[in-house]
């Protein structure tokens, strides 16, 4: 029972030392260091670039198998009688 008691009275006291925390120096936002920002900013960008180069990776790909895949569904051009070059 003391141990319930003990572990409240921890609980309410970092509650309050949070509170007034928060109070002094403004929300955790405001109290984020510049360096945690800029390093998550720069993964942030990284992670774009690349999902940005799987995006073009998967298009690139997909346009050059579409187009093998038209050229051999497409017939085969007729051997012309005349030779090149002479009218």
């Amino acid at each position: 029972m003391k141990e319930r008691d003990q572990a409240l009275l921890e609980s309410v006291r970092t509650h309050r030392e949070r509170l007034g925390a928060a109070v002094a120096h403004g929300s955790l936002g405001a109290r984020r260091p510049l360096g945690s920002i800029i390093r998550r900013l720069i993964v942030g960008v990284v992670i774009a670039a690349i999902a940005c180069a799987a995006c073009v990776g998967v298009g690139f790909i997909g346009g050059l198998l579409a187009d093998r895949a038209a050229a051999a569904q497409a017939p085969a051009p007729a051997p012309s009688s005349s030779p090149e070059g002479t009218r």
